[in-house]
């Protein structure tokens, strides 16, 4: 059922299916969905609990690779920044579904799955804090606008705006933008915006 839910998010976006039309397309009965979901809202959720879960693991998975906790500030954050990328160009649906506004981002399943990138996020910034190599201060006012970088190269990307860019050079482009970023961050003085 969540697959097929996905495969018609794919097809005509969330507005574009119901609990109806997911019962029909794996033949069961209309009413079979409700058995395990009480309306839309409650299976949007279920599917972005499983997004967020699996882009936590996408970015995991590229900061071990690119060291793990103590390697290199610089190859780590633009891995993740990346692993944040490629999760929207190869699961479109379930990235989009995450943050659309059909899904409650108050509901405890959700909160839970979505504090696991943002974990990850805040555990990187306060390792650089203590490394000295971010300014000190709170950990998500930092994790704010790493958060924007990578959504919105992500989506960016995922929209086709960067189409004619391939892999590598899609690469490239990522690792460009969240470079800017870090080279701000690690120069940084703490205090207000500066006009």
């Amino acid at each position: 059922m969540v697959e097929e839910a996905l495969a018609l998010i794919e097809e005509r976006g969330n507005a574009g299916f119901t609990l109806r039309e997911v019962a029909r397309r794996i033949g069961v009965s209309h009413a079979a969905p409700y058995r395990h979901f009480p309306d839309k809202r409650a299976l949007m959720a279920e599917l972005a609990v499983q997004a967020s879960t699996a882009l936590a693991a996408q970015i995991s998975a590229a900061l071990e690779a690119a060291g793990g906790a103590g390697g290199d500030l610089r190859a780590r954050f633009l891995a993740a920044g990346f692993a944040y990328v490629r999760f929207a160009l190869e699961h479109p649906a379930p990235f989009h579904v995450m943050y659309s506004g059909e899904v409650d981002p108050e509901d405890p399943r959700v909160a839970a799955a979505t504090s696991r990138s943002l974990g990850l996020l805040l555990g990187f910034i306060e390792e650089a804090q203590r490394a000295g190599a971010f300014p000190p201060g709170e950990p998500m006012a930092l994790a704010v606008p790493i958060w924007a970088m990578h959504h919105g190269v992500a989506t960016l990307a995922a929209s086709g705006a960067l189409s004619k860019a391939g892999p590598a050079e899609l690469r490239r482009v990522s690792d460009d933008a969240h470079a800017r970023l870090l080279d701000g961050l690690l120069l940084a003085a703490p205090g207000p915006p500066r006009a």
